[in-house]
C-alpha cells in the first residue's frame, strides 16, 4: 500500500502581545492534516484553540514648543506644551506629572498646573480643564499644557533657564521595566505587559528668563521767547519685552503747557483723553498738571520720542 501524507499546521499560541491588534481580540487557532491512501483522500482537523491578545502598554511624551518659552520675573500663566501618545494596543489611563529639574535649572517656577487641550486648538484658553490623569484609546494622542508662575527673583540674570519635566505613567502597567507582566490588568481582564517604554515616558521643556529695562532720557531746551521744548526718549535695554508701559511727566508749577504741542515720534496727539496714546491732564482748580503717555508693550527694537512745549509763567 502506497500513500502520501500532506500536513498543514497552525501553531497554537497561548500568549500574544501584538501592537497592531487590539487588546482582548480573540484569535482562533487550529491544525489540519490531509493525506491520500490509494485513490482515497482524507482530511483530519484538530480541535480549535482560542488565544486572547494581551495588552501592550506603551506611551510617548513629546515637548511641542520649538524653543524655550520667554518669560520675565513675576509673570503668570506661562505655558509649555506637551503631547502624550498612547502607543500601546489598548485603552489606558495615565497619571501626569510636571516637576522642575532642579539640578539643571537656574531659577524655580511655581504653580505648575496641567491642563488638557479640550477643544484641540493647540493653545490654552478658557475651555481647557485641569487634569492629573487622562485616559487615551490605543493610538490616540492628546495635547497638554503646563501653566506656571515665574517667581520674582532679582538675583537671576537674563538668559537663565528653568527646565520642566513632564511625565506620563500608565495605570495599567507603568513599571518602567520592558517586559514586565501585569496579570489581568488589561482591558477585558487580559494580561498587560510593559512595552519598550516600560509604560512610562517623559520629556522636558524650558522657560528662558529675559530681563528688559525701560530707559528714559529727558532733555529740555529753552528759546529766547521763554518757550521750553521738552524731549523724552524711550527705549528698552536687555532682552525680551516689557508690557503696559506708561509715562507720566509732571509739569513744573513755574510753567504752563502749550496747547496742542504734544507729539509721539513726530506725530501730533490731541490734548484730550481719546483714542490716541497721549494726553494732557490738569487737576481741577490746581496748577498741577501732567503729560500721560501709554506705549503698551515694548521690546529691544522699540524706540519712541515724546515731545511737547512749556511756557514760563
Amino acid at each position: 500500500m502506497k500513500f502520501i501524507i500532506i500536513m498543514i499546521v497552525f501553531l497554537n499560541v497561548t500568549s500574544l502581545y501584538a501592537k497592531g491588534v487590539s487588546a482582548g481580540t480573540v484569535i482562533k487557532n487550529s491544525a489540519s492534516l490531509s493525506f491520500s491512501i490509494e485513490d482515497e483522500r482524507y482530511q483530519i482537523k484538530s480541535n480549535v484553540d482560542k488565544s486572547v491578545v494581551d495588552q501592550l502598554v506603551d506611551v510617548k511624551v513629546s515637548w511641542m514648543d520649538t524653543k524655550p518659552i520667554a518669560v520675565s520675573s513675576g509673570e503668570k500663566k506661562k505655558v509649555l506644551s506637551f503631547k502624550v501618545l498612547n502607543s500601546g494596543n489598548g485603552r489606558d489611563k495615565f497619571r501626569l506629572f510636571a516637576d522642575t529639574i532642579e539640578y539643571k535649572s537656574d531659577f524655580s517656577v511655581a504653580r505648575k498646573v496641567i491642563y488638557f487641550d479640550r477643544n484641540h486648538n493647540y493653545r490654552l484658553d478658557s475651555g481647557d480643564r485641569v487634569r492629573k490623569t487622562y485616559a487615551l484609546n490605543a493610538d490616540e494622542e492628546q495635547m497638554f499644557f503646563v501653566v506656571s508662575t515665574i517667581k520674582k527673583d532679582t538675583s537671576v540674570s537674563s538668559g537663565s533657564e528653568s527646565f520642566i519635566n513632564f511625565r506620563a505613567v500608565s495605570t495599567v502597567g507603568g513599571s518602567g521595566e520592558a517586559g514586565r507582566i501585569h496579570p489581568r490588568r488589561g482591558v477585558k481582564k487580559v494580561d498587560a505587559v510593559d512595552g519598550f517604554s516600560g509604560g512610562i515616558s517623559e520629556d522636558e521643556g524650558s522657560y528662558k528668563l529675559l530681563i528688559a529695562n525701560v530707559v528714559l532720557a529727558k532733555s529740555v531746551r529753552e528759546d529766547v521767547l521763554g518757550i521750553i521744548a521738552v524731549n523724552i526718549d524711550v527705549h528698552v535695554e536687555g532682552e525680551g519685552s516689557v508690557k503696559k508701559v506708561k509715562i507720566v511727566d509732571e509739569i513744573p508749577n513755574e510753567t504752563r503747557y502749550v496747547k496742542n504741542s504734544l507729539a509721539l515720534d513726530g506725530m501730533s496727539l490731541s490734548d484730550q483723553k481719546d483714542g490716541d496714546q497721549g494726553r494732557y491732564k490738569r487737576k481741577y482748580l490746581s496748577r498741577k498738571a501732567q503729560i500721560l503717555m501709554s506705549l503698551g508693550e515694548l521690546d529691544t527694537s522699540s524706540h519712541h520720542t515724546i515731545t511737547y512745549n512749556l511756557r514760563i509763567r
